[in-house]
């Protein structure tokens, strides 16, 4: 017995956490497909549950489950088997009574399982709430909110258990009915026995091992209760797991593997996001020469961010097309198209590790001359000789030890380690000071010669020597072209400008 045991576990086990591997790699495979389109709507910590508490769900079910329902089938038939050599009477008493207790927790399964799938989305909602709170520590300290951010996470609490006692109660009342039922049938078998005992035809002494038997063939019935509970929050969860296995795929792969021209086109695009009825581009065609400098500016709001994405292809254009080398990005494998491109975003995300390894994430296979070359370019020298342990130092969650230039520094330091042909700078340096910003500035002018570089910038100091400026506002293209033309047009950006001289005017005199 203790060796089938063994074999027992090490099989279902060997299989859950084969499956629980297989089902977690699904799943960020399926996000990665999905991403960012998909991840603006949905909350980061319903991500993380399913990623972990509803996979692990799953898994436990195959684990701790899967082979005691086998057990419950089997052994009452092998009861009632030997119930039949030494008397049928005895089999047919105690069969309604095995069947009914295995019915019991089907017939309230709808209930149940809906109670379950709901209990699973408000355990999710509490955990994307801690996680809200956590990453915005700061700013629920500092609007002194902690005492609201824990009163909304006590109401889902209660919103939680209000879902979960009604469940808990449903399957206690069914364990208590199946106790009932194994206790009636272990009286009926007994009363038949004795009826057998009497008439001669069951040996007496035979009696109480054959009641104990029959007794002994409810209890594995009786774990249907327990595989009951976590068959509905294995359902629930594999009901959100699957939701996300059934989201349709947006961004596809082409069958264009090699990028040969890096010139940029946009013709007609017109783009609007899910939660919006507005556009966010409309109509919007310019080009970007190869080796040549395009700078988008205009108010917030505009569309600049958004045309970078497109590019980037994180998502597609509803109307228009967006072109590469005259071929529509649609028409690139991914990896491919994203091998040629380098973006500079302003809000740069750093992962929990060390310096090093966020720089390596633009190129894993860097050498230490390459790394050490981007960083002197990105003007992170002299901040890593701060360091306790240089680049090997772990710069925190989000890169929560780093100040706002430096985290946008080592987002520079990655794109010139990835050395793309094509640069996309987002407000790169929008959290630099004065002198920094002079630095830098002189590093990205070397990384944008002889590439095809887009820069949005609101500073727009940062972009007058750009080939070609586009001015954008609500999502369609205004005016384009040099710095000198457009002041000479006294259109939009000669007002842009206006208003930041003036603005910058009045800081002085402040000063």
């Amino acid at each position: 017995t203790a060796i089938l045991h063994w074999a027992e576990s090490w099989v279902s086990h060997d299989v859950a956490f084969r499956l629980l591997a297989e089902m977690r790699v699904a799943l960020f495979r399926k996000l990665d497909q999905l991403a960012p389109a998909y991840l603006v709507r949905r909350r980061t910590g319903d991500l993380v549950s399913m990623a972990t508490q509803d996979v692990e769900t799953v898994e436990y079910f195959f684990a701790h489950i899967v082979a005691p329902a086998f057990v419950a089938i089997a052994v009452p038939v092998g009861v009632l088997v030997i119930l039949g050599v030494y008397g049928w009477p005895l089999a047919v008493s105690a069969l309604p009574f095995l069947a009914v207790t295995a019915v019991s927790p089907l017939v309230a399964r709808g209930r149940v399982d809906r109670l379950g799938s709901r209990s699973r989305e408000k355990l999710a909602e509490m955990n994307s709430h801690c996680i809200d709170t956590m990453q915005g520590l700061h700013e629920v300290v500092a609007y002194n909110m902690g005492r609201h951010r824990r009163s909304e996470f006590m109401e889902m609490a209660n919103h939680y258990a209000e879902v979960r006692v009604p469940f808990f109660r449903e399957l206690t009342l069914q364990k208590i009915y199946m106790e009932l039922v194994t206790g009636l049938g272990g009286l009926i078998v007994a009363i038949v026995g004795s009826s057998l005992v009497l008439s001669g035809s069951l040996d007496a002494g035979l009696l109480p091992l054959l009641t104990l038997l029959t007794m002994s063939a409810f209890l594995p019935i009786s774990e249907i209760s327990t595989v009951g509970r976590l068959l509905a929050d294995t359902i629930g969860s594999t009901r959100r797991i699957y939701a996300v296995q059934l989201e349709p795929v947006l961004i596809t792969d082409g069958e264009v593997d090699e990028v040969k021209r890096t010139v940029i086109g946009l013709d007609r695009v017109e783009f609007s996001y899910d939660f919006t009825a507005s556009r966010a581009l409309d109509d919007v065609m310019f080009a970007i020469e190869q080796g040549r400098t395009v700078a988008l500016v205009g108010p917030s709001g505009s569309g600049k961010t958004t045309t970078a994405h497109l590019i980037m292809r994180f998502w597609d254009p509803q109307a228009g097309e967006v072109d590469l080398g005259g071929q529509d990005l649609r028409d690139y494998v991914l990896s491919d198209l994203r091998e040629n491109l380098a973006l500079v975003a302003q809000d740069t995300y750093l992962f929990n590790t060390t310096l090093r390894e966020n720089l390596l994430i633009a190129r894993p296979d860097a050498s230490e001359d390459q790394i050490s070359a981007a960083v002197e370019s990105a003007g992170l020298s002299g901040f890593v000789e701060t360091l306790p342990e240089g680049l090997n130092t772990v710069v925190g969650e989000r890169g929560a030890q780093l100040s706002g230039g430096q985290r946008q520094r080592i987002a520079i330091g990655r794109a010139f380690l990835k050395d793309a042909p094509i640069l996309v700078l987002d407000e790169a340096t929008s959290h630099l000071d004065a002198v920094n910003e002079q630095m830098v500035r002189g590093a990205l002018d070397r990384l944008a010669s002889d590439r095809t570089t887009l820069v949005i910038a609101h500073r727009l100091s940062t972009v007058m020597t750009a080939d070609v400026i586009v001015v954008m506002d609500r999502g369609r293209v205004m005016e384009s072209g040099t710095h000198t033309e457009l002041l000479e047009r006294g259109g939009l950006y000669a007002q842009l400008v206006s208003h930041q001289l003036s603005g910058a005017g009045r800081a002085e005199g402040r000063a």
